[in-house]
C-alpha cells in the first residue's frame, strides 16, 4: 500500500507542475498584449507542459505495481529541466525567439 501512495504523491505532483504550467501559459498569453517580450516563454513553457505531461502518464501507468525507487526517479526527473532552464536560460530565450521568427515569416 505504500508503494501506490508514493505514485500517488508523484502524480499529484506532476498535476500540479501541469495546473501551474497552465497558469502561467494564461498570464503570458494576457502579457503578451502588454509586452511583446511576453512571447518568448510560450516555447520553453510548452516543452516543459508536454514533459511533465509525459511524467504524469508514466507514473500513471506505473502507479499500481512499482516500487518507491521510481518516485525518487520521477522527483529527480521533474527538477532536471527546471535546473536546465535556470542555469541555461539565454540559449533558451534565444531559440524560442528563432522559433518565433520562424513562425512569423
Amino acid at each position: 500500500m505504500k508503494v501506490f501512495f508514493a505514485m500517488n504523491k508523484l502524480i499529484k505532483i506532476t498535476q500540479i507542475l501541469l495546473f501551474t504550467i497552465l497558469i502561467v501559459l494564461i498570464a503570458v498569453l494576457i502579457g503578451q498584449f502588454f509586452n511583446s517580450y511576453a512571447q518568448l516563454f510560450f516555447v520553453p513553457l510548452g516543452i516543459l507542459s508536454v514533459y511533465y505531461l509525459l511524467i504524469y502518464f508514466f507514473a500513471k501507468l506505473l502507479a499500481h505495481s512499482t516500487s518507491k525507487i521510481w518516485l525518487y526517479v520521477g522527483l529527480v526527473f521533474i527538477i532536471m529541466p527546471l535546473v536546465a532552464f535556470w542555469v541555461a536560460y539565454k540559449p533558451v530565450l534565444d531559440l524560442s525567439y528563432q522559433v518565433l521568427q520562424i513562425f512569423a515569416n
